[in-house]
């Protein structure tokens, strides 16, 4: 409907088939009820809420479906399709928003949802604006900018991790013992969302965060550092009182003020004025103040840094402007 075109992933031709199943084996639930993803030779499978009901992806012509699905198990459904890993060329075009599978296809690691939940949470802050109108015209065109280049990196993982999937059940099927296989897992890079993507990543190039001096803290490694750098999600803190700060935090944007005199709520006040939906939040939390880095911190509806410094800026108009797309 929208006719945007969508660039598939060079390489990443892979056939696949989706099998819906119930199965109350002992061997798939023993694990515990927590359990959402299985590796079983070249197959993914994953549990779904409802109990005993599962679904497996395996490339086509897989002989492990046999060994998935056990003497009793119920077949619900079989799906096959060519995964390309495809990711729009464009995420609007005039009043038309692609999110979610719609922008990009993931399948079939269904167990990693935060692309498309991070969509629909930057646009949906983003549209609201828009519609309540303190939304300057190029905000809404900064959903692309912020969302695109994540789903690129997320693909790039997904394919590394696909891979690392592919190279083991070719090697289980080849007779690899237990051991060598372990050894070929401990020596693949992490496959988890190490380099702080999806739901939670730093929007490093944000036309809508107000840029920073200096190097940001790297977002992984042995430990990832808590920052309040613009772009990225603050530090979840507990207050003292044993509430969490991001339940203090507004509806709309937030300036969390750790001034020892409450020197921004003159810069709520000036917000306001300008007919802004902003919050304050005045705190005097140590927790808070080891971990955030900076007095004065504007968090926008989806709980990114906007903005941070430790004074009162001369241009705060200037930075609102930047943040609301104007």
């Amino acid at each position: 409907m929208a006719g945007i075109e969508f660039d598939a992933m060079p390489g990443a031709h892979v056939e696949y088939r989706a099998i819906a199943f119930r199965s109350s084996d002992l061997a798939l639930h023993s694990r515990g009820p927590g359990l959402s993803t299985l590796v079983v030779g070249g197959a993914t499978l994953l549990s779904r809420p409802e109990r005993h009901l599962w679904a497996a992806h395996l490339p086509r012509g897989s002989d492990d479906l046999p060994e998935l699905l056990g003497s009793a198990a119920e077949v619900l459904g079989v799906q096959e399709w060519a995964d390309t890993l495809p990711v729009a060329r464009a995420y609007r075009r005039g009043p038309i928003f692609l999110a979610g599978e719609a922008a990009h296809g993931f399948r079939p690691a269904g167990d990693a949802p935060d692309t498309g939940i991070g969509d629909a949470v930057n646009l949906g802050w983003k549209l609201a604006a828009a519609v309540n109108g303190w939304a300057g015209p190029a905000l809404l065109d900064s959903y692309e900018a912020e969302r695109r280049p994540h789903a690129l990196m997320d693909r790039e993982l997904l394919a590394r991790a696909l891979e690392t999937r592919r190279r083991f059940g070719r090697l289980s099927a080849a007779g690899a013992p237990q051991d060598y296989l372990a050894g070929f897992l401990r020596g693949e890079p992490a496959l988890t969302d190490d380099l702080g993507l999806g739901y939670s990543g730093r929007y490093a190039a944000s036309p809508i965060v107000w840029p920073e001096l200096g190097t940001p803290p790297p977002p992984h490694g042995p430990e990832i550092t808590p920052s309040t750098w613009p772009g990225g999600r603050p530090p979840a803190v507990r207050l003292a009182d044993g509430s969490q700060l991001f339940d203090r935090l507004g509806p709309q944007l937030t300036l969390v003020d750790l001034t020892a005199g409450g020197d921004g709520k003159s810069l709520v006040e000036a917000a306001e004025s300008s007919g802004l939906p902003i919050s304050y939040l005045k705190l005097d939390d140590p927790a808070v103040r080891a971990s955030w880095g900076r007095r004065l911190v504007l968090i926008r509806p989806d709980q990114h840094v906007a903005w941070r410094d430790d004074t009162v800026p001369d241009n705060w108009n200037t930075i609102l402007n930047t943040v609301c797309g104007h």
